[in-house]
Order: structure tokens, then C-alpha cells, then sequence
């Protein structure tokens, strides 16, 4: 207990000798996690949006123009009652006009502009859960009349352009995450390096005491464990303020509707941000202290 103890007013006496240095490191650590979080939070919320497309895909089949209006309500009313289907909503020309308007701003004057007949009347179906899947989606829009609708879309092409996007982007975000973590370790290394060269002689004379390596290098493994805490605190502060005043601004300007809220991560992810930061921390100091001591052997 008592060399606990110590090893604990140690760590404390060197953060607040060394506390420069130990700022560097601290902020080097922070820098690291913020960009890391930057991405998990960019990876997250694309997550999240190919999760609510890919449980909500139907099949917007859109009218030719010739189709008489009693025709559509037909076909609606037959695709209605087909077992696959969940639900038929009809969209004439105007629910089509209205829908883009209340999503996209400033394309009023366009539409006046262009006239009318710029926008299709439609039928968007879904398709009960079970029959949700790529083939059965292809295979039920390929069974829609051809002689009534001028184009059929299954809304599968643009979610699987978007799932191998985020595959790519998980790649790059992996090799990425790597070298930041690498540079880091580095830079965080050789400033505890400093650290520990600025108590050579404290250090010095534990080894001429006796004091074995555990007890020599655990207080340097404590204060890199704070650097760590510290420096995820940190990254989590900064990360919450580019939420704030950039995430959330793309929100607003997302007026599509493909989207739902976009989030800030939730709190097992920034557990993990801060864990990594502790093991950061840790790792650096371990290095950097048995580099000391093995140079100085």
C-alpha cells in the first residue's frame, strides 16, 4: 500500500513539474482522437442513413403521360391487393410538386418556369419485410406493366453505389485511423522520453537503490494514462463542438429528406475514443521509459 502510494504522489509531482511537456503530450493524444472521432462520427450517421434505406427501399413506378387517370387508380388499387405488397400510395402530378417543393428550397420558380407535365404522376409501393430483399425487388418491379408506366425505379442501384462507397470509405478510414494512432504513439513517445530524461536522477537513483523496473516505470504509465483521460475529454469536447456548428448546419441544409437526424456518438463509442486514448497514453510511456532504461543501462 505504501509503495502504491508513492507511486502515485510520483506521477502526481512529475504532472505538475513537468507540466509542459506533459500539455504537448496531452494535446498530441487529443489532436489524434479528434480526427479519429471525426470520422467514426461521419462513419456512424452513414451507417444510419443506409440502415433506414435499406429497411424503407420501395418501388416508385412512374405513369405515361397517356394513362388515363381511372386507369392509375386501377392499377393501384391491383397492386394493393397483391400479398407481397405492404402499402400503394398514388402521387399525382401536384403531390409530386408539393413533395419537392417542401424539401428542396428555391425550386418553385423552376417548376413554374419548366410548366406542367415536368413531374409524373407515380405509385410508391412497399413491399411487405419479408419480400424486402434485393431479388424480390427486382423480380416485382420487373413485373410491372410496361405498356402503363414510363419508368420503373427499385431504388436499389443508388443504395448499393452507397454500401460500396462506405466499404471504400471504411478501408480508408482503417489505414487512415492507423497512421494517425502510429503518428501519435511517436510524437507522445518521444515527449515522454523528455519527461523521463528530465528525472534521470531521480531514476538513477531508484536503480542504484534497488527498485525494480515495475516500481521505476508505473508512475511514468500513470501520468500517460492521465495524458490519455485528458486528451480523450478533450477530443470528446472538440469533437461535440464540431457537431455543433458543422454537423448540424449539414443537417439543415439537407432538405431532401434522405436523412434522419444527424447524431452525435452515442456514449459506448466515446467510451471507446476515451479508452483508446488511455491505451495511447500508456503504450508511449511504457516505450519511452524502457528506452530510457535500456540506453542508460
Amino acid at each position: 500500500m505504501h509503495a502504491l502510494q508513492h507511486i502515485l504522489r510520483r506521477a502526481i509531482r512529475s504532472l505538475w513539474e513537468q507540466a509542459y511537456l506533459n500539455s504537448v503530450a496531452t494535446f498530441v493524444i487529443a489532436a489524434a482522437l479528434l480526427l479519429m472521432g471525426v470520422y467514426l462520427t461521419v462513419q456512424f450517421n452513414l451507417n444510419a442513413i443506409v440502415d433506414s434505406w435499406d429497411s424503407d427501399v420501395h418501388v416508385s413506378a412512374y405513369f405515361k403521360d397517356d394513362v388515363p387517370e381511372q386507369r392509375r387508380f386501377e392499377l393501384r388499387d391491383e397492386l394493393a391487393a397483391r400479398r407481397e405488397v405492404a402499402s400503394v400510395r398514388y402521387f399525382s402530378e401536384e403531390d409530386a410538386r408539393r413533395w419537392l417543393i417542401d424539401r428542396v428550397a428555391d425550386i418553385e420558380p423552376v417548376l413554374d418556369e419548366l410548366g406542367p407535365g415536368v413531374l409524373p404522376a407515380s405509385l410508391e409501393i412497399t413491399l411487405v419485410p419479408e419480400r424486402s430483399n434485393p431479388e424480390a425487388i427486382a423480380a416485382f418491379a420487373r413485373s410491372l406493366s410496361s405498356t402503363d408506366f414510363d419508368d420503373i425505379d427499385d431504388g436499389r442501384e443508388w443504395v448499393e453505389r452507397f454500401h460500396a462507397f462506405l466499404s471504400l470509405l471504411q478501408l480508408l478510414g482503417a489505414v487512415l485511423g492507423a497512421l494517425i494512432v502510429l503518428a501519435a504513439l511517436f510524437l507522445v513517445a518521444n515527449t515522454v522520453y523528455l519527461i523521463v530524461y528530465n528525472r534521470r536522477d531521480e531514476v538513477e537513483i531508484q536503480k542504484l537503490v534497488g527498485a525494480t523496473t515495475t516500481y521505476i516505470i508505473a508512475p511514468f504509465l500513470l501520468e500517460g494514462a492521465a495524458q490519455g483521460v485528458l486528451g480523450g475529454v478533450v477530443a470528446i469536447f472538440g469533437l461535440w463542438g464540431v457537431h455543433r456548428l458543422l454537423v448540424v448546419r449539414l443537417q439543415e441544409a439537407l432538405q431532401l429528406g434522405v436523412a434522419g437526424d444527424l447524431v452525435f456518438l452515442p456514449v459506448s463509442w466515446r467510451l471507446a475514443l476515451l479508452a483508446t486514448g488511455v491505451v495511447l497514453g500508456v503504450l508511449a510511456a511504457g516505450v519511452s521509459v524502457r528506452r530510457f532504461l535500456s540506453t542508460a543501462a
